[in-house]
């Protein structure tokens, strides 16, 4: 991925504006710590599409992917262990710019990983809901940047 920082400093950008919307939406100030784990999440969004090709991406997706699945196994919960381990394959079965670069895949995953996540995490739900949120707008940020305005309106 010869253009991590270009996407990193899309998903900064993206992230950014997201934070200025919500903290000019809700009219509460937002801890910073809060702030920094938002653009965090927008960061992660804005390479996660190319972790179907040899990338930064992809090394930092399976290094959280191991923490995960060991962090699963040590709260006993065999089953969202395999469900990680299964999905960390899935990046090695596509072709680069498919499935990993459709809207419909960059947004529903991070929204249904927050529901996943909730139940396990109920009283977390509203941050890992507003983290989904700041991971799509990187996502979205890597997709605008690799087709462009007119390639973006395109894709499904």
């Amino acid at each position: 991925m010869p253009m991590y920082k270009e996407h990193l400093l899309g998903g900064f950008a993206a992230g950014a504006a997201g934070l200025f919307l919500v903290v000019n939406l809700s009219h509460y100030t937002i801890p910073i710590l809060t702030a920094i784990q938002w653009l965090l999440c927008a960061f992660a969004g804005s390479l996660f599409p190319d972790v179907d090709t040899k990338s930064k991406g992809q090394k930092y997706f399976y290094q959280i992917m191991v923490v995960m699945i060991l962090f699963a196994l040590f709260k006993s919960h065999l089953d969202l262990a395999i469900y990680l381990a299964l999905f960390s394959i899935l990046p090695m079965l596509v072709r680069h710019r498919g499935l990993f670069h459709s809207i419909w895949f960059v947004v529903g995953l991070p929204l249904l990983a927050a529901v996943v996540a909730a139940n396990y995490l109920p009283m977390h739900r509203y941050d890992l809901f507003y983290n989904a949120g700041f991971f799509i707008v990187g996502a979205l940020s890597h997709l605008l940047m690799d087709f462009g305005i007119k390639g973006f309106l395109r894709l499904r």
